[in-house]
């Protein structure tokens, strides 16, 4: 009598093995995605951290922006940039007064491959009514480059009306 496995039982085997190996591959992207996000919000974090050493030497934002000036209805008030000298947060383009940077040595992308950016009229919560603020933040997961705000944005807030 020969022992072994009928071609059924193999099948079966490596049809199991195949459902088990995609279920992992799914969770492993999830946290994968998930680890994106806890990496964008440190970043935003540092970031900010930067932003108010740069206030409390210059007593200016970057892109020389008025401390607690929420811009509402301005055009063009971002900085979508912040590596740029005029950020000041990297380098400096000689007008910030007191400048003592860098208060960052590089400027990071977002895990997404995208600049982390500066708004001075940020609506941080469009669903209920207009409330804007000035904020550190990035796109988030489904950030393409093309500057639109939604709700996977990830930031933080410098001050609120």
């Amino acid at each position: 009598m020969k022992r072994g496995f009928t071609l059924i039982e193999l099948l079966v085997v490596v049809g199991i093995i195949g459902i088990l190996a995609s279920i992992i591959l799914v969770r492993l992207n999830l946290a994968r995605e998930k680890a994106k996000i806890v990496r964008a919000r440190a970043e935003v974090k540092q970031i900010r951290t930067a932003v108010v050493l740069l206030e409390g030497d210059s007593g200016e934002w970057p892109g020389h922006k008025t401390l607690d000036d929420i811009e509402t209805g301005v055009s063009n008030n971002e900085m979508w940039d912040l590596s740029v000298q005029a950020a000041g947060i990297i380098a400096t383009d000689g007008n910030f007064a007191r400048w003592s940077g860098p208060y960052m040595n590089v400027m990071p992308k977002d895990p997404w491959g995208n600049d982390y950016f500066f708004d001075t009229d940020y609506d941080i919560d469009p669903t209920a009514g207009t409330q804007w603020a000035a904020v550190i933040g990035s796109f988030g997961p489904n950030g393409d480059g093309q500057n639109v705000y939604d709700s996977d944005d990830i930031f933080e807030i410098l001050t609120a009306q």
